[in-house]
This record gives structure tokens, sequence and C-alpha cells, in this order.
């Protein structure tokens, strides 16, 4: 079959065009180039900040086999030697992460130790009902600190995805002592009650921040269906049928919402519900993107991603919470990679923090927000698939395997084929990953020809769904066609394409190329040097596997016009005429 090699100058003249906050793929970008620093310098940190470095790694999509994230997992696991935790400087602040970590990488292999990071945390709930330092770091007066508190509901709740019991009682504490010492603004102090830390025992936006999120960790743990403020919006709109049912006669029901109807011992209180929302109106009145208020800054962001997840608020009142602050911190960042937004941060924890909020981790675990898909880096990178297209699947609580779909790959592949667009294009692509990961790789083999029709689809998503399955197949009789994709007209689908050749190669690293040529510039890098790099990327790319292919190539292809137009295609990048 003759082919056409296509030129990348389309592609490149795409980013001369001005745009407005950071793109999907920016952002990609940003976490790759952040993650990458955070391995560079994980070696150098130590105790809990260590961990919280590994773990912003892994959401980083830092492979788990990586030497250097492996190192930090075999610390970890060494402090459950003899079948006791043995906690660090940091407490539970360490352990919070700890059990994070170890949750989100392995459930069921590390259960035991969760199991002991879970004892320990409990172990220190005051009879307030908070947490505070283990080692004394506190007047005895206090009740409890507010930021302790957030990083043992996290510990908590990474202990009971991981099939850990925790007495429904611990989470109804949590939220009665966030009821008791709110304080009268709607906002919480650092340490309630006391006159120290940040604020000075004025309410602060990040402690504020961490008590919404910890509210809806306990809220969620006692009723998974449940979340305050949906529910108050659903409440609004019916207000107005409400009395009209009445009228009728009809039996008042039983509204789902309501906290109180639990099937289990335990209630969510009646009086966490309207803290929480005075809390949220706090936060709502006092957001902002750059937070000069606190030497913390990199903390409030990730914890301002856990409470918008965890709550899943879109907006913060009129405000596109995320986008806001990702263009921020995406233009803060430094060309190593890293970040220093904190005034008591060294820029390891900052740029952990950075990654994390800008990964959406806990969005993502909770799957309330959209994972990447193939144009914004799902497959990029040959680091593999992210967490949620595993063989597990999390329903804020615990973990269960994932089934492959039970939609035949034929259908799903001729769902792409529909004209004008598919409203459900990301559903079909995550499918269609599914089924070729999980189901039987023969049945991808017997749908090349339907791959083949959608090559050159105009949709340059679905051009990018049909070169990784393609890729898939191992086929080398399939490889001009990826050939072909290196020069495609779109800069993810030429990333893909490239992907899909080290797939079929078996050279996981390809060339020595990177897998993305805007990655090492600097986030100030000029259009004209972003061109350059991608059309030096291209012709790179194409000579290199152009030589690989023409070596390999199966016999019955050798002399065919494709192998014609490489040939020609390689001799003006390589001398220019």
């Amino acid at each position: 079959m003759q082919r056409k090699i296509g030129s990348a100058f389309v592609l490149i003249a795409l980013f001369s065009s001005a745009s407005f906050g950071a793109s999907p793929q920016e952002v990609t970008r940003s976490i790759n180039r952040g993650a990458s620093y955070l391995k560079s310098v994980v070696d150098e940190a130590h105790g809990g900040k260590k961990t919280l470095i590994a773990l912003a790694m892994m959401k980083g999509n830092i492979p788990k086999n990586d030497p250097a994230f492996q190192a930090v997992v075999k610390e970890v696991l060494e402090k459950f030697e003899g079948g006791k935790y043995k906690p660090g400087g940091e407490h539970l602040y360490e352990a919070g992460v700890e059990a994070t970590l170890l949750a989100d990488l392995d459930p069921v292999k590390y259960k035991p130790q969760i199991q002991l990071l879970a004892d320990y945390i409990l172990g220190h709930q005051m009879a307030t009902g908070g947490w505070d330092y283990p080692t004394g770091g506190h007047p005895k007066e206090s009740v409890g600190d507010t930021s302790v508190m957030q990083y043992a509901c996290l510990g908590l709740w990474a202990a009971s995805r991981a099939g850990v019991e925790i007495d429904q009682k611990v989470w109804v504490d949590i939220l009665d002592w966030h009821v008791k010492y709110q304080n009268k603004d709607g906002g919480f102090a650092y340490i309630p009650g006391l006159k120290i830390g940040d604020g000075n025992g004025d309410s602060t936006i990040n402690m504020s921040v961490n008590a919404v999120g910890s509210m809806h960790i306990a809220m969620l743990q006692l009723n998974p269906t449940y979340l305050p403020f949906e529910s108050e919006l659903r409440a609004q709109k019916a207000s107005e049928t409400e009395a009209e049912t009445k009228r009728f006669g009809i039996l008042e029901t039983v509204k789902i919402d309501d906290p109180q109807v639990k099937t289990d011992s335990a209630r969510i209180p009646a009086a966490s519900v309207n803290s929480v929302r005075r809390v949220f109106g706090f936060v709502t009145n006092r957001f902002r993107v750059e937070n000069k208020e606190t030497g913390w800054a990199a903390y409030y962001y990730y914890s301002l991603e856990r409470m918008a997840a965890l709550a899943n608020v879109k907006q913060i009142g009129n405000r596109d919470w995320f986008n806001e602050c990702a263009d921020f911190l995406i233009k803060k960042q430094k060309d190593d990679g890293s970040w220093s937004v904190s005034r008591n941060f060294a820029a390891d924890v900052d740029t952990a923090f950075a990654v994390l909020f800008l990964t959406r981790s806990t969005g993502r675990l909770l799957k309330r927000v959209d994972t990447p898909k193939f144009g914004d880096g799902l497959l990029a990178g040959g680091r593999g698939l992210p967490d949620d297209l595993t063989d597990v699947d999390f329903n804020g609580r615990s973990v269960k395997m994932k089934e492959p779909p039970t939609e035949p790959l034929d259908i799903l592949l001729a769902s792409l084929s529909k004209t004008g667009g598919l409203e459900n294009l990301d559903a079909v692509q995550e499918q269609i990953v599914e089924q070729v990961q999980l189901g039987n790789r023969e049945d991808l083999i017997g749908q090349v020809d339907q791959l083949l029709k959608l090559i050159d689809h105009p949709d340059p998503d679905i051009r990018q769904t049909v070169v990784w399955a393609l890729g898939r197949t191992g086929n080398m009789n399939l490889a001009q066609h990826l050939i072909d994709k290196l020069s495609d007209e779109n800069l993810y689908v030429m990333i893909e394409a490239r992907n899909a050749l080290c797939w079929i190669s078996r050279k996981p690293l390809g060339f020595g190329f990177p897998e993305d040529p805007l990655q090492d510039l600097s986030t100030k890098a000029t259009d004209e040097q972003k061109r350059a790099a991608i059309s030096l990327w291209h012709k790179n790319l194409v000579l290199t596997w152009g030589d690989w292919y023409l070596k390999n190539r199966p016999f019955e292809d050798r002399g065919d016009a494709f192998e014609a137009e490489l040939r020609q295609k390689m001799e003006k990048l390589k001398y220019g005429f």
C-alpha cells in the first residue's frame, strides 16, 4: 500500500498562536519535569519528606520499579521489622504519608504494614477527637492540631482503602471535633483556642482548607454517597416542587441526601453538615491563587486539590481553582523542574506538593476528574498506563479487581468511526485501552483492518488511539504506518507513534531521543525555540526509526512504494534538499 509521509510543519505552526492559561499538554509536561527533578534529589531527603517525595514521584508516573523509588519503599518497610511500627521524627505526618504511599502502591501486599500504621494513628487520638504532636511539641492545653488532624485522617482513609477496619466512632469524633472547635467566622485556626503558629489563633486559609478535607474524609467513611454541597444544591432545586407534592396528600418520602439516613451503626452528625458548609464559605470568600498569607504556600495547593476533590467542587465561588492555580504554578516552575514558592519549605518538598496538585492525585483516586487522555499525556512517556487503568477499581473506601469491558472490541472501534465527533470519545478510548490491556490480544490482531481505516481520521485523538493500538499488536508488518505517523500534523500523534515503535521494536528508550521534544525546554521558551526543538526532534526520529525499519522490514515489503518514499524523505532531512 502506498502511503504519504507528511510534514511536521503544520503542527509546528500551532505553537505560534496565543494561548490562555496552561493547556493540558503544558500541565503534563510540567508534571514530568517536576517528577524528574524529584527523582534526582530523593536520595538527599530524609524521613517523612522523603516519603512525600516518593508519593509525588509515583503520582507523577515515575515507574514503580524505578530504583530511586524502590529505595524509599525499602526504607519505609524497614520501620516494620519485628512486627512493630517504629515512627520517625515527624510522627503522625510521616505515618499518614507512609500509609497513603503503601495503600496506593499495593493495598493487598502491604496491608499488614498499613494495619500497624492505623494502630499507631488511632493510638494517638486525643479524648477531644483530635490529634496533636505525640512528642509534646505543643502546650498541654492543646485540644488538637488542625494540620496533624489532616494527616491522621489521610492515614486512616488509606488504611480503610486497604481493607483495615476503622471503628466508625473514630469518624464521628473527627466530625464532632470540627464542630466544637470551629472559629466564629467559620474558619479554623492552627491550634484552636491557642494563640500560636500561623494566624496566632485566628482562622487561616490553609487550616480551613484542611478542615474541609478532613470532614469530607470522615463523611465519606460514614456515608460514601453523601456530598453536603451537592445535596444543598439539589435541595434548593427540589424546594419548588415540595409544596406541590404535599398539596396532593402524598406521603412525605425520606430524602436520600439526609446524612442521618444511614444503614450502618454510625451517622453523620447533623451539626457537622452546617459546620462544613460554613468553613467552605470561609474558604470561598478568601480563595486566592497566590497564597502570601503563609510560609507554607505549596502545602496550600495540595490541600486545595484534596479539598476540592473530596467535596467534588469544580469551582470555588466563581473561580476555576485548578486552572488558575495550575497556570500560576507552571509559570513559577524553575528550569530544573523544581518549585520554590514557600518560605518554610525547601525546593524538594515544594516540588512534591506542586506535582501532587497538578496531577490532581486525590481527584484521580476518587475518579472525580477526567484522567489525562491520549492528547494530554495518558500514553506519552513510555511510563505505562496511569493508576485508574490498572487492574483495580476504587469506590472511595475499598478496592476490587477490575473486569474487562463487556463491549466487544470491534463495536468499540466502529464507534470511533462515527462522523461529527463523539461526546463520549474519552470513554470509548478508555474502554479500548482496557479491552486491549485486560482482554484477549488476538481480538486486537483481528481488528487491524478496522484500525487502518481510522489511521487518517481527521480527529487527532482518534489517530492517537489507533496508533497506540497498532503498536500493541506487536506486528512488524504494521510498522510502516507508525513510521508514517512520526510526521503527523499533530505533535501528540507523533509522540504516540514513537512510543508505539518502541513497543514493537522492544526498545523502551528508542534511540535516545526524548519522548516529548518540549519536555526539557524552559517554561519561558519562545515559540521559535519550540518550533526548532520539534523540527530537530522530528528529523532525528524519522532518520533513526527510518533506518531501523529499512534494516528490519518484512521481506515481502521490501522494494515497495513506501520504501522508496521513505528513502527520499530521509535524504531530504539528512542533506536539506
